[in-house]
């Protein structure tokens, strides 16, 4: 986890679990609303700047800054991305 910004590091520590689900949705293509994820959760991300709508799909992707929560909660878990 070294290199990583510690800002995003308290934000990754201080999400709810509905926020994980919804940033893990955004991450890997799941439709949101079909998990359970509030509307909330996904506005709440979208607010901290972790997600953004893709003009495209009309879907919810992992910004830059989301993309590193999920990578920081990944290997919190025990989990590590392939580079």
């Amino acid at each position: 986890m070294a290199g990583h910004n510690h800002m995003l590091g308290d934000v990754a520590a201080n999400l709810s679990g509905r926020e994980r689900v919804a940033l893990f949705c955004a991450a890997t293509g799941i439709d949101y609303p079909a998990s359970g994820v509030l509307t909330s959760a996904v506005q709440g991300m979208r607010d901290r700047g972790l997600v953004a709508r893709d003009r495209t799909t009309a879907r919810y992707v992992l910004t830059d800054s989301g993309r590193t929560v999920f990578s920081i909660l990944l290997e919190r878990a025990g989990f590590r991305l392939a580079e």
